[in-house]
């Protein structure tokens, strides 16, 4: 006797919902972690193209915006005598202490006495630099991610410039670091 059926029993349904689970599952966790590896991307471009930025910003720098520091205080920074003699000249420029005690630190200029060739920084130094400390004082910074510059001495009448980006990548910290070299003046 051949029965008339007209849909479908409760095991094919159990069958059709366990099949569609076993589906959905992994393609949610690939869903996930896909947006997660692409936010980690996108900080990680943006780290870089602020490098990029930095980087071809000190490339373009004047002689005179690079030294050796005179003098320093908590706040202040004492520059070599052929940087600018105009008050405010520096102001909003940002300056990188390259080499010797307080490397690494970056620090934005508020305020400049061009006759003292002093600058007055956005906040303490973290480590004082001194007269064995180097510096380069540049101008726009397009990013909100944490900076290091540092300059070498390097072959011929060449200088290493490293810059250095720390961006978020999953509750971690990591670093992107662009390599240039430039004529001394």
């Amino acid at each position: 006797m051949i029965l008339n059926q007209k849909g479908m029993s409760l095991i094919e349904v159990s069958v059709s919902i366990l099949i569609l689970g076993i589906v959905a599952f992994p393609l949610a966790y690939l869903y996930r972690s896909g947006s997660v590896y692409t936010a980690e991307a996108k900080h990680e471009i943006a780290a870089l193209n602020f490098a990029a930025a930095v980087m071809e910003e000190i490339k373009a720098i004047p002689d005179n915006q690079t030294g050796f520091v005179r003098e320093a205080a908590a706040n202040t920074v004492t520059l070599e005598n052929r940087s600018s003699g105009s008050d405010g000249f520096y102001n909003n420029f940002h300056i990188a202490i390259c080499s010797g005690p307080g490397a690494g630190q970056v620090k934005k200029i508020t305020g400049y006495d061009g006759e003292m060739r002093r600058a007055v920084i956005d906040s303490d130094w973290l480590t004082m630099p001194d007269t064995a400390s180097s510096y380069i004082i540049f101008g726009q910074c397009p990013g909100n991610y944490p900076l290091m510059v540092a300059a070498e001495a390097g072959r011929d009448n060449l200088k290493t410039i490293r810059v250095t980006v720390s961006y978020p990548a999953n509750s971690q910290k990591k670093d992107v670091s662009l390599i240039a070299e430039k004529l001394k003046r």
